[in-house]
């Protein structure tokens, strides 16, 4: 395999990043601020990320930042600013979501490299097309984006392309869940996500009813996938976990980078020390299998099984919790008890004792019962190797320091050389001459990041104390490092070509509507002039002419699922060709294409924010645009011509699921179906129904059972579900 897969790791601070560098990655991904979906870490700032990216460039390790949130716009100039002080720190590229800020970045920094989040749901071919005129150089897909597709994209398309390949795996498709902002005003597109996914949920169907942490997925874990992703034409690994410790960072990052390294192979012993650093539920293969993506017993860390409690010795003061296990425990370790996988203590081992080979008594205050299942859920030794491994970059030295001339000093790289010489004339040593053993000392002291290779030495009996080698070896590093950050610009060119002085996008005057659109399911429902079925269902297909022809009369616009796969667009294709003045009712971008824009209506999906969005929108030819389910500032967003809508009467759509509610829950399977319909969440008191939306595979929609009514401008035309 000659392309070299990039290994992207995260960082959520500075301890992170460069535990991230120092075990082997090839790059790091972070937030600022502001406008990033980790919005509740550490994070970096505009007054360090200079600093910051001078230490991973040193090591030639590239940084995005995530710029990838919606964006209000008020704020947009405030995003433009940061880009540009970002820009002229060094950052390599940007990964973003909102479609407008996309759109205003390329107006005012044409050269600036985008990368498409996961956040804009992007899983196929047809999606970025539509995009195309956008420039992006890589796309995050979408983790439900199936293997055949990632091939079709590489195929078809000049584009980089980064997978997800470890860590947490979000329930909702990405982008598209509205859970946490429509129930408490903190939208994780703007980046305060509560995971509420993680919560206790209850559910039933009138058949079954079941209790526990229903939407809360495991980890995912594609070390057994990589040969066949790196077939397919991904150029990038990456790695979850911005808001995860550093010895996480690290232990992912080696794993990761040694399995490319050799071959994609990789042993037990990795696997392992992955599950010991994070593991939710034990891993599954993302969705590339039929395996179970939900594990209701636990919703956090549950590392790996070790042994169980043989003896309970309870005092006034302190315990002894007695436990069998082959494992080699030691000080530091953490442990998590488990009864009947219901978590019921976690214990550090401070006071340990080792009484027989395969036992071992743990003094604490704390108590756990008679048969619990112990986890190690922190290896104090691997993690302590893990975070003390340093990076260094390889120097030839050679010393020059003759009579009469300057001590010179050349440091060689495998990508830099400099040269720098004393201020001082060297003289004839009276009685302790320079030697080479003491030039090579000295010089070996090469701090944080350098580290000797060879060393030459050209003398003849001059005397140099250790305090002028060290000035000399000083001025040579800081030189060095200057040319190796200098050799790095010049190769990776981000140059901000244009000036900065945003060119002010000018919007029409809002216009007064009165227009109502009917969301429906059932065209029968009703005789007004604009509707939007969903009638995409494999049992409608035969009789879609008599469907054709019996709501002819209608302004049909096909609303869309959120996901497709290559397949079920070619579907969607043949039924637009059989009902040709149909429109569509675009929920993703690889919609856009199908008919002409005078016939698309960009759905809700698309999360339409800003007027930078609508302005984009309008410069392609649409004309119809739904606003995003998002809190919106309805007042202030301007329609520069176009007719904008949202939902006032409606039954909110919370998640959209890959997986198989009634597989995961209720034992159903593709051969025996039980869709019925009626499951139904409960989250509290807090009630949701799950409906199927179906082309050829399932995908399914978690929605509010309670009409939510919203008042609106008179500027913002209506959208009425029934």
């Amino acid at each position: 395999m000659t392309k070299q897969i990039e290994i992207l790791s995260p960082a959520g601070n500075f301890e992170s990043l460069k535990s991230a560098v120092n075990n082997g990655a090839d790059a790091v991904y972070l937030g600022l601020s502001d406008f990033n979906a980790r919005g509740n870490i550490e994070n970096f700032t505009l007054d360090n990320i200079g600093m910051v990216i001078s230490y991973a460039h040193l090591f030639g390790v590239k940084v995005y930042v995530a710029l990838n949130t919606l964006i209000k716009d008020e704020e947009m100039s405030i995003a433009l600013n940061m880009v540009k002080n970002a820009l002229e720190a060094g950052v390599d590229a940007f990964i973003v979501q909102d479609i407008g800020l996309c759109y205003y970045l390329r107006q005012n920094f044409p050269n600036i490299e985008l990368h498409a989040s996961t956040q804009m749901g992007l899983q196929n071919l047809e999606g970025l097309q539509a995009l195309s005129d956008l420039g992006f150089k890589r796309v995050v897909l979408a983790r439900e984006t199936p293997l055949e597709e990632v091939a079709r994209i590489k195929e078809n398309l000049d584009i980089e392309i980064e997978y997800f390949v470890q860590g947490a795996l979000c329930v909702a498709f990405s982008g598209n869940c509205y859970l946490c902002s429509l129930l408490a005003g903190s939208s994780g597109n703007r980046g305060k996500c509560k995971q509420f996914c993680r919560l206790p949920f209850s559910l039933n169907n009138d058949k079954a009813k079941k209790e526990g942490y229903l939407l809360s997925t495991k980890d995912f874990c594609l070390l057994p996938s990589l040969k066949t992703l790196a077939e397919k034409g991904v150029d990038s690994l990456k790695i979850e976990g911005r808001a995860r410790r550093p010895a996480y960072v690290g232990v992912a990052t080696s794993v990761y980078k040694r399995a490319v390294e050799n071959g994609f192979n990789y042993t037990k012993q990795d696997l392992e020390n992955l599950k010991k650093v994070y593991n939710r539920g034990d891993y599954i293969n993302g969705y590339f299998g039929d395996e179970k993506i939900i594990y209701p017993f636990a919703q956090n860390h549950i590392g790996i099984e070790i042994g169980r409690v043989i003896k309970t010795n309870y005092g006034k003061n302190f315990n002894i919790i007695t436990i069998k296990t082959d494992y080699n425990l030691k000080k530091g370790d953490t442990l998590k008890f488990f009864d009947l996988k219901k978590e019921c203590a976690v214990i550090t081992a401070v006071d340990i004792k080792q009484t027989k080979k395969d036992e071992y008594d743990i003094t604490t205050t704390s108590k756990t019962k008679l048969g619990c299942t112990a986890r190690l859920i922190v290896d104090a030794s691997l993690e302590e190797t893990t975070l003390s491994k340093r990076r260094f970059i390889e120097v030839d030295a050679e010393v020059f320091a003759k009579e009469d001339e300057r001590a010179r000093l050349i440091l060689s790289t495998n990508n830099a050389q400099i040269e720098v010489e004393s201020d001082f004339t060297l003289e004839k040593a009276k009685t302790h001459p320079l030697t080479e053993e003491e030039c090579k000392v000295q010089l070996a002291k090469m701090g944080e990041y350098f580290k000797l290779k060879s060393f030459k030495a050209t003398l003849n009996d001059v005397f140099m104390t250790k305090a002028q080698l060290n000035e000399l070896r000083r001025q040579g590093l800081e030189k060095l490092q200057e040319k190796i950050l200098g050799n790095y610009s010049l190769t990776h060119n981000l140059q901000i070509k244009a000036i900065f002085n945003p060119r002010e996008i000018k919007f029409a005057q809002k216009e007064t509507h009165t227009q109502t659109m009917i969301y429906t399911d059932d065209l029968s429902k009703v005789d007004t002039q604009i509707t939007t079925p969903i009638i995409l269902a494999p049992e409608n297909f035969d009789n879609i002419d008599l469907l054709y022809q019996k709501f002819k009369n209608l302004n049909v616009y096909l609303s869309l699922p959120v996901m497709a796969t290559a397949q079920e667009i070619e579907k969607i294709k043949d039924i637009l060709n059989s009902c040709q003045n149909w429109g569509i009712y675009a929920n993703n971008y690889y919609a856009l294409n199908l008919v002409s824009p005078s016939k698309t209506i960009i759905g809700a999906n698309l999360n339409v924010y800003n007027s930078y969005a609508v302005k984009y929108y309008i410069g392609k030819g649409y004309k119809n645009i739904v606003l995003t389910q998002e809190e919106v500032d309805l007042n202030n967003i301007k329609n520069n011509g176009a007719n904008l809508f949202a939902f006032a009467e409606y039954y909110p759509e919370y998640m959209y699921f890959r997986h198989c509610p009634y597989k995961e829950h209720l034992s159903s399977t593709c051969q025996n179906c039980k869709y019925d319909g009626k499951l139904k969440y409960y989250l509290n008191n807090k009630e949701f129904i799950v409906i199927r939306r179906k082309v050829l595979s399932c995908q399914f929609v978690l929605k509010s059972s309670v009409l939510t009514q919203k008042k609106l401008p008179n500027d913002i035309n209506k959208i009425i579900e029934f």
